[in-house]
């Protein structure tokens, strides 16, 4: 007991040491090269808006939080326009805190990453080599690599959420070195990987925009564009593993250089599932391409593509839908390839909205239920890209079935007339004990509520007897942010979040 009061106090103790520093112009640091050494564990880093020029820090503690304070026009910018970053690796630069250490990086810029052809000419971002890491709402802009994991501690999970890439990757093309750099590129030494509601956009060189060798990837409602950039794979999945990509809008450019869009590469990850839902897939390359490319095919446990939409430019030839021999690991449900993307349905295909309208007839109210993944991931949509500067829009059916590809369509009559969705009320949120779902003067002869975690993971089903149903979560469900979704006979009307404290 004693022991356990003073490993208690300690911890109390070191909390309560942790400091917050500011940085800014105006303020008693003007730099973050002035404040590294003094930054100890547990510490906050708060960094007025304005352009950090030519600072490169690497950071050893643990349990770090960077809070960038600049809006609009004046964000706050870590930039680099010299030579080779003095670090050789990054912009900002993450090594080897303890094995319980974790960082989190929100609302900053990183702009300019570069080093030398002749020092290997893979400037980063942030160069990550520690264990856990948090990105939200940054900027990773002109940067040979975005982010660049490699040498992390083995069990490490990354989470990137709400943030733009633009413009990242090798800037010269046909040179030796080019090829290698990445929006971004994690290692195997990665647990898991999640990137949710992320702008990918107008890459340089023959890079990919994501490469993963995780052992868990879960790609979940970007937008992924080439643009008038150029680059390699839009996904690569480079060591195998378990690989979760839903509700994702998929371009490649004209200017492409590989004229593949998703390649999956079976390798030493111990799992070997590959699982492809409700995206939109668009090639604007004018030439052959496949859409997947699979090598090599052996010991692939799952190969799943279900709800999408692939179509192409007019005038492109599709050497391979799926290049690749896969047998009985291949599981296609479902999918629609059209010849020609501007006549399929789209609200505006030429300025890039993939809404559908009342003409995609064939992609209205025809998805199948995508089921589960091997670890227990529930595979369906549950919400929509709208911006990464945004929320994602919760995906709620609006017929007898949900719709292929990464978004709904929306009935001119609105979906609250026709199911009565803007009666159903989720309330007290955010809840403590317990809290109702109240659907109103709904009809129906059987109704459901479906929690899900942050993951996607169902966690709790709720049998809703009445038309007021109280929820208790009991010890099912701890404190946090959760999803939810109402099915009254079989189909989704409803989905929300609510907030258990």
């Amino acid at each position: 007991m004693k022991k356990v009061l003073i490993f208690s106090l300690f911890v109390a103790q070191f909390s309560m040491n942790a400091v917050t520093w500011k940085v800014g112009a105006t303020q008693t640091y003007t730099s973050l090269s002035s404040i590294v050494n003094l930054v100890q564990n547990s510490d906050t880093v708060k960094i007025d808006g304005g352009v950090y020029l030519n600072d490169p820090m690497q950071w050893t503690k643990n349990n770090l939080v960077f809070i960038g304070l600049g809006t609009g026009s004046n964000r706050s910018i870590m930039k680099w326009n010299g030579g080779d970053i003095a670090n050789g690796k990054g912009i900002w630069v993450f090594g080897n805190p303890a094995t319980t250490g974790s960082i989190t990086v929100d609302n900053v810029v990183f702009e300019g990453a570069r080093i030398s052809d002749a020092n290997g000419a893979n400037g980063a971002g942030i160069r990550y080599q520690a264990k856990d890491l948090t990105i939200r709402n940054c900027l990773f802009n002109s940067c040979q690599n975005g982010i660049l994991e490699g040498g992390s501690y083995s069990g490490s999970v990354i989470s990137i959420i709400n943030s733009e890439f633009n413009n990242n990757g090798y800037e010269f093309i046909g040179n030796a070195n080019s090829g290698y750099e990445h929006s971004i590129y994690i290692s195997s030494q990665t647990d898991s990987l999640l990137v949710r509601n992320c702008y990918f956009h107008d890459p340089r060189g023959e890079g990919n925009i994501i490469k993963t060798r995780a052992q868990k990837s879960y790609i979940l409602y970007n937008y992924i564009d080439e643009a008038n950039g150029q680059g390699s794979w839009e996904i690569n999945i480079a060591q195998g593993g378990l690989n979760v990509i839903i509700g994702n809008v998929i371009i490649q450019g004209a200017n492409s250089i590989n004229h593949g869009m998703i390649s999956y590469d079976a390798a030493s990850n111990p799992i070997e599932n590959f699982y492809f839902i409700n995206n939109t897939v668009i090639n604007k390359y004018v030439g052959n391409f496949n859409y997947f490319n699979v090598t090599p095919t052996s010991g692939i446990n799952k190969y799943k593509v279900y709800n999408n939409i692939f179509t192409k430019v007019s005038g492109a030839s599709m050497s391979n839908f799926i290049a690749g021999t896969l047998g009985a690991a291949l599981d296609t449900v479902a999918n629609r390839i059209l010849p020609n993307y501007t006549s399929v349905g789209f609200v505006n295909a030429t300025t890039d909205n993939y809404h559908l309208t009342s003409s995609a007839a064939s992609f209205i109210n025809n998805s199948v239920n995508a089921g589960v993944a091997s670890s227990g991931y529930n595979l369906n949509a549950l919400y929509e890209y709208v911006a990464f500067t945004s929320s994602l829009a919760p995906r709620v059916m609006s017929g007898s079935a949900s719709d292929i590809g990464a978004y709904e369509f929306a009935s001119p009559t609105s979906v609250s007339e026709n199911k009565g969705l803007s009666q159903i009320v989720c309330y007290p949120n955010p809840a403590i004990d317990a809290f109702t779902i109240d659907l109103g003067t709904l009809t129906y002869n059987k109704a459901e509520l479906v929690i899900f975690n942050t993951e996607g993971k169902e966690v709790k089903r709720v049998l809703l007897k009445e038309s007021k149903t109280n929820v208790n979560p009991g010890s099912d469900l701890k404190k946090g942010l959760y999803y939810y979704k109402v099915c009254t006979d079989g189909a989704m009307i409803s989905s929300g979040k609510v907030i258990l404290h």
